[in-house]
């Protein structure tokens, strides 16, 4: 017998960062496996020195009931103010 924690994550703008390319980062539509650790072991308490190897090995799965609409945005580093 296997436990299954079931994630529902709506909201009205998603990203998952998938690869990060010196200034270009891509999404994904579906959370990334590292994704989903994170909000697992943040939900845990863990901070960013826990040693996350026992999530590590847990099985994964998404799915997208709802796909998006891909959408562009620009963000600028410190508000458009620099030291």
């Amino acid at each position: 017998m296997s436990s299954v924690l079931l994630m529902r994550l709506a909201s009205p703008l998603q990203s998952w960062g998938a690869l990060a390319r010196f200034d270009r980062r891509d999404t994904q539509p579906r959370p990334t496996k590292s994704a989903v650790i994170g909000l697992i072991a943040a939900a845990l308490g863990y901070d960013r020195t826990h040693n996350l190897g026992p999530l590590t090995e847990l099985r994964f799965a998404a799915r997208a009931d709802r796909p998006g609409k891909a959408l562009r945005d620009f963000h600028v580093v410190g508000g458009g103010t620099y030291p």
